[in-house]
């Protein structure tokens, strides 16, 4: 029996030796080598249970077949994994696939790990094996065929290992190339400041120092706050609200120095929401950018901005004023928005528009 356990652990450390080395990215190791030890042990407690009958109760005799097919599994099942690192390849779609070659390899091991454990069993134990019988053809082909039986089950249960691991790959890959797009794109939006909003914010600037150099001061400490931040680079893809809120309150304000009495706005926040609630960043100004881009002001009629919160959601509210010269718009600042929070987990964002205003609530996040 010490003879037996030494074999035996000698030939797991050697294994895991070979698995760790030979094994590629591609396939879910550690996943199919814990698979490989739970059907190895089970197929061996199958025979050994099997054995007991045989045997009228000999448990020696049971035990023996225990190692023996404990060993002929371990063998078979790491020297698929084995084979598998050969014979995984790319496709033209750069799609994880198992080669044709695989399977005839893997049988045809099988069937000289049946005569390998075959003669060791007998070279260790001294027995004869129960085939070795006058029609050496019908229990050599009985045995053979068994043991590819057991091979076809072990191949199918690795098999729905890799592709689980595969789809699951396949998501997160997706699911990294859409976020990379997503965050590229807010980048994108906040270093590269739309040549126009610049244009307009210098010749404001140049309008104020002329008629209200104070008010010109001010609305200069507003665009170098609003420029700092869009410009920085964000670690995360939240913030506090009461960021978000702080960086949206010097866009809207040096609005309100532009536009005077044709735009109100009023913001609707509880200390707590502001200070332990989240929302993706940069969202609330491109709202209220959308709303002064594709609304007409006056002081006649002027443009209210509502920014509140509501049951769990943040409501972004403006009345509606339809421009005479209408400028095209792309949709990208919502769907942008919207792929955000789906990309987030959270719930999709929620657009109403009627005749008199245009809403769209954000779920409140958690962190």
């Amino acid at each position: 029996m010490i003879q037996h356990t030494g074999l035996f652990q000698s030939l797991r450390r050697t294994i895991k030796t070979l698995t760790f080395v030979f094994m590629p990215g591609r396939l879910p190791i550690k996943n199919l080598r814990n698979l490989n030890w739970i059907v190895s042990f089970t197929f061996a407690l199958l025979f050994f249970i099997l054995s007991l009958g045989v045997f009228h109760g000999d448990i020696y005799a049971a035990l023996l077949r225990f190692l023996q097919s404990m060993v002929f599994m371990i063998i078979l099942s790491f020297a698929n994994l084995a084979i598998l690192s050969r014979f995984v390849k790319e496709d033209h779609n750069k799609e994880s696939r198992i080669g044709k070659g695989f399977y005839l390899f893997s049988y045809l091991v099988t069937i000289l790990d049946f005569l390998f454990v075959k003669i060791l069993y007998s070279k260790l134990t001294g027995l004869k094996w129960e085939g070795d019988v006058d029609n050496i053809y019908v229990s050599y082909g009985f045995a053979i065929l068994t043991t590819s039986v057991i091979n076809t089950f072990l191949i199918v249960l690795q098999n729905l290992v890799i592709l689980q691991y595969w789809k699951s790959q396949g998501v997160i890959e997706n699911l990294q190339l859409k976020g990379n797009v997503t965050e590229m794109t807010n980048l994108l939006l906040r270093q590269q400041i739309h040549p126009h909003f610049l244009f307009n914010a210098l010749s404001t600037i140049k309008s104020l120092y002329k008629k209200n150099p104070p008010q010109g001061e001010e609305y200069l400490i507003h665009l170098v706050n609003f420029l700092r931040v869009s410009i920085s680079y964000h670690q995360t893809k939240t913030t506090l609200i009461k960021n978000e809120l702080d960086f949206c309150i010097d866009y809207i304000k040096m609005q309100k120095i532009r536009f005077g009495a044709a735009f109100n706005y009023s913001l609707e926040f509880s200390e707590q929401t502001k200070n332990t609630k989240y929302l993706p960043y940069f969202s609330l100004q491109s709202l209220v950018e959308n709303a002064l881009k594709h609304n007409d002001l006056s002081e006649e009629s002027p443009l209210q901005i509502t920014i509140r919160e509501e049951n769990g959601y943040v409501v972004v509210r403006n009345s509606i004023h339809v421009p005479k010269y209408k400028e095209p718009s792309t949709g990208q600042g919502l769907s942008n928005l919207a792929e955000r929070y789906r990309l987030l987990g959270a719930e999709d964002i929620i657009i109403n528009s009627d005749n008199s205003f245009f809403t769209v609530r954000l779920k409140i996040l958690d962190e």
